[in-house]
């Protein structure tokens, strides 16, 4: 019984993720830690800062996705910009560390309009654990393990204005291995390429309200397109809240406040409104700090 439980886990997993083409992380509180997906992002807000990140999948279900991230993130002279990058995910029997170099170049358009460029250089280091999937001792299928290493190479573009974004990218050019198959043992299967497009508008309500729509589109070669829709609304520059919805995937609702003038921190909490939610409805929560240095 125990067996065919994880078995049926798995199918969820599986059905799950060809719905939300997930193959990289997904992040709710992705507007305001764009570097992970965007190297050109690096620099853009002309201040050292350090972020932390995690964010729990469907809490309550056992080796559920969950995911960390250590990120860097510092303006350079010369119109350059550097950053660093940790993601830790794991999944199951699969876990994943990216470790990851940002250079970002920054041209000035105009006196209000900067567009900067970057690239994205470093890999991953993947292992998957088929003891855990619990099967079992004689399964030709769950007898040999596998760890391995993924070279990836992303760039990306974004135009700031004080008044909008836009922002497009792709982490990794390369089609990594994560798990393929020889004979009846499981070795890797191919990351395809993901494109991340973004855009968002702030409107001046008051002196101290604003608020931003902004949308985010995901495409992964062989997968449905995902749809982000959201808007954030920031009160007197220290208190942003705002509701984000992922077309047919999750309803969320987040906040970022300023604990300090330097410290930031961010919650946010997902509804899940796919078909995942006839397993577990218990959603899925996010956690950033951040730290700007002086």
């Amino acid at each position: 019984m125990k067996y065919l439980k994880t078995l049926s886990v798995i199918l969820v997993f599986l059905t799950a993720e060809v719905m939300l083409g997930q193959q990289d992380p997904n992040f709710t509180l992705y507007n305001f830690n764009m570097n992970i997906i965007n190297p050109a992002y690096v620099g853009s807000n002309e201040i050292r800062e350090i972020s932390f990140a995690h964010r729990s999948q469907w809490i309550g279900i056992d080796d559920a996705p969950r995911t960390s991230t250590v990120s860097y993130s510092a303006p350079l002279k010369n119109n350059l910009g550097i950053g660093f990058s940790i993601v830790d995910d794991a999944v199951f029997v699969l876990n994943e560390t990216d470790l990851m170099v940002d250079v970002s170049y920054k041209l000035q358009l105009s006196e209000e309009h900067l567009l900067y460029f970057g690239i994205k250089a470093g890999g991953s280091f993947v292992s998957i654990d088929l003891n855990k999937a619990g099967a079992p001792g004689d399964d030709p299928l769950f007898t040999k393990n596998q760890s391995f290493f993924n070279p990836n190479v992303g760039a990306g573009a974004y135009l700031k204005h004080k008044k909008f974004y836009v922002s497009l990218s792709t982490p990794n050019f390369l089609n990594g291995t994560r798990y393929e198959k020889d004979g009846n043992t499981p070795i890797a299967a191919i990351d395809n390429l993901h494109l991340y497009f973004g855009s968002g508008y702030t409107f001046n309500l008051s002196n101290n309200f604003d608020i931003t729509p902004s949308v985010m589109v995901r495409h992964v070669e062989g997968a449905p397109t995902s749809y982000d829709v959201s808007a954030t609304a920031d009160l007197y520059q220290k208190v942003k809240a705002g509701i984000n919805y992922r077309i047919d995937e999750s309803l969320s609702l987040y906040t970022l406040f300023n604990v300090f003038k330097e410290v930031r921190l961010g919650f946010a909490y997902d509804i899940t409104t796919s078909k995942v939610n006839q397993v577990n409805d218990n959603g899925s929560l996010e956690f950033m700090f951040r730290y700007q240095f002086n």
